[in-house]
């Protein structure tokens, strides 16, 4: 991994579970860590989902090697939400290679 190509600053967000007063489940998001990323790639899909176009929005971003569940993390990058969808060990730990597919704040 190239150190110098990690140019961009994300925020991995955690998810949290809590009960609210009725004892129901209320999902939030904290900020963990702000991190050095490389943007890998950006690509554009459009498709047909239940009738209705809709676009959806994939990147990758490459990060230093952490643990990480993919299903409890989300990237906030340039006021926009990437759900990430899967976490690929690059190396012998060296780095995390981050598919991504953008939720919210799609320009």
């Amino acid at each position: 991994m190239n150190p110098g190509k990690l140019d961009r600053r994300i925020v991995l967000q955690k998810r949290v579970v809590s009960k609210d007063a009725a004892g129901g489940r209320v999902e939030t998001w904290s900020d963990e860590s702000t991190v050095s990323a490389e943007f890998v790639t950006a690509r554009g899909r459009e498709g047909l989902q239940a009738d209705a176009d809709r676009s959806s929005h994939f990147q990758q971003f490459r990060i230093r090697y952490r643990t990480l569940n993919p299903a409890d993390y989300r990237i906030l990058y340039r006021s926009k939400f990437y759900d990430i969808t899967a976490a690929v060990e690059e190396g012998r730990r060296v780095s995390l290679l981050l598919d991504t597919t953008a939720t919210q704040g799609i320009d």
